[in-house]
């Protein structure tokens, strides 16, 4: 009867999973600005067309709204520099501008990482054995709070060097405070989570000592174009294009774009993956120039699978960017009518033990189950090649440190990801 009951509740799984139709688009040509001087930010919906277009100069600062890492951002783009003190809060009175020299002129500036939205900054000294470390303070078990332990020296757009201390993350609460080298014109002061719910970040201006909720909905846009510093290969900054969380991109190069296929390597989910290397600029003609054989493929928060072709880019002239669209799977990648493999995973949050339901139509030695972390880094992968038909089986992943990752099936060439979160083991 236990076992009856279980393959109802996989066929009904089943039956919902597979009830779509592809709804290949046209293709669309669109054309989005970030201004003269590549001073704005689009936050763009390959549905809709561009949802929001803002200021990205009006910012500094940048904390993490939703998930558990507590990221907290500088404007890169705003030539905002953080560097790590090496004083320990208990020094906070104490740090003079003496206490600078040499550690701005190193070459330990600590950056965004272009790779992910949870690598910022402030979360770049962090203790890779400590999993409660987030580089800025530590989470306290008891508390369930984030204590600041360490201090840091900020270079703001204008040119003036602070010291800076993020306290605490409390109560949905981030509560940080700077000053001059020499103590004066300390300002304490804070940023509420509760006031940017839906959004990934809430952002702080030093120059008006105000937050700013300047972002769309984290549900509503699947692509930011934007100039941003990029810490691969080098570090410079550059205009290109990032993807926001969740959404998985694919380059496909090189590759007769009409005949182009998505179905050649698994989906990444670097947020650059798309990034700036579209485009190149020729010294000799003064001229951009577009890659051709290059084509992009992109799952929308929605699930649809979008094909994207660059076909130009301006400049800081007017900061376009030129591009076409075309819509091939309204839920997912799917190849010759082939259905998404992954029905169902439970109990999740779980403390490692995850129950998968899926659905694989014939062996193939390449089908299998990954865990990625929270930058795309490889956890742990399954071997599916055994399975064939409606199966249910467990993934064992205890021992992965708590947090939030991406569990992506691949089965036959189709991907299908979906966001797992791994708690932490209590005892009894």
């Amino acid at each position: 009867m236990k076992n009856m009951l279980r393959n109802l509740v996989l066929l009904s799984i089943l039956a919902c999973s597979l009830s779509f139709s592809a709804s290949a688009q046209g293709i669309v040509y669109d054309v989005v600005s970030i201004s003269p001087g590549y001073t704005n930010q689009s936050f763009y919906s390959l549905a809709n067309g561009e949802v929001s277009n803002v200021n990205n100069t009006d910012w500094d600062l940048a904390f993490q709204i939703s998930g558990f890492q507590a990221t907290i951002l500088v404007n890169g783009k705003n030539n905002v520099k953080l560097y790590k003190s090496g004083f320990d809060v208990n020094s906070w009175s104490s740090i003079t501008p003496y206490d600078t020299i040499g550690v701005l002129n190193s070459y330990n500036e600590l950056m965004n990482q272009d790779t992910s939205w949870w690598s910022g900054a402030f979360n770049l000294t962090n203790d890779v054995t400590n999993q409660f470390d987030l580089g800025w303070g530590v989470y306290d078990l008891a508390t369930h709070a984030v204590v600041g332990d360490s201090l840091f020296f900020i270079q703001l757009p204008n040119g003036d060097v602070k010291k800076m201390w993020i306290q605490s993350l409390a109560n949905s609460v981030y509560n940080f405070a700077y000053a001059n080298l020499d103590g004066t014109n300390e300002i304490n002061t804070s940023l509420n989570k509760q006031n940017f719910q839906g959004k990934n970040f809430g952002y702080y201006s030093f120059a008006t000592g105000t937050t700013l909720d300047r972002e769309p909905n984290k549900y509503t846009w699947d692509l930011t174009f934007m100039q941003y510093e990029s810490t691969t290969p080098i570090i410079y900054k550059v205009c290109g294009v990032l993807a926001n969380d969740s959404v998985q991109a694919l380059k496909v190069y090189p590759v007769d774009p009409a005949v182009a296929s998505p179905y050649a390597a698994p989906f990444s989910n670097y947020i650059n993956t798309i990034g700036y290397n579209w485009k190149s600029y020729d010294f000799n003609n003064n001229i951009w120039t577009i890659e051709d054989s290059l084509v992009y493929y992109a799952y929308a928060r929605t699930g649809s699978l979008w094909k994207i072709i660059f076909t130009g880019f301006s400049g800081a002239s007017t900061g376009n960017y030129e591009f076409s669209k075309e819509q091939v799977s309204a839920t997912g990648l799917t190849e010759n009518g082939g259905k998404p493999a992954l029905l169902n995973i439970y109990p999740n949050p779980s403390t490692g033990l995850f129950n998968l339901a899926c659905y694989i139509d014939k062996y193939n030695a390449d089908n299998k189950a990954t865990i990625y972390d929270i930058i795309g880094k490889t956890v742990k992968v399954f071997d599916l090649s055994s399975l064939n038909g409606l199966s249910q089986i467990t993934l064992d992943a205890r021992g992965i440190p708590s947090g939030v990752y991406s569990l992506q099936l691949v089965v036959d060439c189709v991907s299908t990801t979906k966001r797992i979160v791994i708690t932490e083991q209590r005892s009894q």
